[in-house]
């Protein structure tokens, strides 16, 4: 039997022979892209999730709720239970209160119509804050002015309200 020993490179041998096989400067583009261009592809997706879930959260979080919430009371204010609900009246989201015009004034309640023409009750005390482009008084509401009223809903839909704030003519 034969055996064959390698015996290994002298230096003369290490220092004679080319650092790298092939192309230099195809050596080199290689080595400058850390990255494949399926780890960029993959880097971006997930860089869009985040975006996405981030605006979902920023949008749940503080996002307006202006388009829903002045007519969302409308429909359950008349006795009726509110769709999805399981309560009468309900409807206002964290006490938000009610946007449209006022039907009439009668003592402390105030008639507002919606937009969609339901008619919203509106109860007043002493601590109800009245605007009409200053400080006003429950008087001061006229009938075809849009106000916004900022209140709890009761069970039977009446509003108690916080805040009357009669909107500007236009």
């Amino acid at each position: 039997m034969s055996s064959s020993t390698t015996t290994p490179p002298n230096a003369e041998d290490i220092i004679a022979s080319p650092a790298v096989d092939g192309d230099l400067n195809a050596e080199m583009r290689h080595a400058a892209k850390p990255f494949s261009r399926t780890t960029l592809v993959l880097a971006g997706l997930v860089v869009l999730a985040i975006a996405f879930g981030g605006g979902a959260w920023t949008h749940a979080a503080f996002g307006s709720s202006t388009a829903s919430t002045p007519t969302r009371p409308a429909g359950g204010t008349q006795g009726g239970q509110q769709a999805g609900t399981g309560q009468q009246g309900g409807g206002f989201r964290g006490g938000r209160g009610t946007t449209g015009t006022v039907d009439r004034v009668d003592g402390t309640t105030v008639y507002v119509k919606t937009a969609q023409g339901t008619d919203v009750k509106v109860s007043t005390s002493d601590d109800t804050t009245v605007g009409v482009t200053q400080p006003g008084k429950l008087a001061d509401l006229k009938p075809g002015a849009t106000v916004v009223v900022q209140g709890q809903a009761g069970d039977d839909g009446t509003v108690s309200a916080q805040a009357i704030t009669q909107q500007a003519a236009r």
